[in-house]
């Protein structure tokens, strides 16, 4: 797999992973934070969550089929993932203890996998 692909497949990853967070919010947020998810105010975030994640990853496989800018979308995705991975740190000890190890796994994965991509597709 080249690194085009690789950034198609975090692409196609992050649109599915933001769908998912709009269309069941309550269900993905309890993946984070636990059964704080279940309130209005955790559902209306993790809906603007997905939002985020479906715009990047739109942007990039966007970029990606014209054949500039998807270094740009690699990096706006890794700042998000970043931000997400430093917010999951913040509050680590309130959070479920899988929950936060595989959330914080996951978005510095992302964030870095998202950095080191950025500069080897356009």
């Amino acid at each position: 797999m080249d690194e085009r692909e690789r950034a198609r497949f975090l692409g196609t990853a992050r649109i599915a992973m933001g769908a998912s967070m709009f269309l069941a919010p309550k269900w993905t947020g309890r993946t984070w934070v636990g059964r704080d998810a279940d309130t209005a105010g955790a559902r209306t975030i993790t809906r603007g969550f997905g939002a985020r994640d479906m715009a990047i990853g739109l942007g990039l496989l966007s970029a990606l089929e014209d054949g500039k800018g998807a270094g740009r979308w690699l990096m706006l995705g890794a700042v998000a993932d970043g931000g997400d991975a430093l917010s999951t740190l913040l509050s680590w000890r309130r959070l479920p203890r899988l929950a936060r190890l595989t959330i914080f796994a996951g978005a510095a994965t992302a964030c870095a996998t998202g950095a080191w991509l950025s500069s080897r597709v356009d």
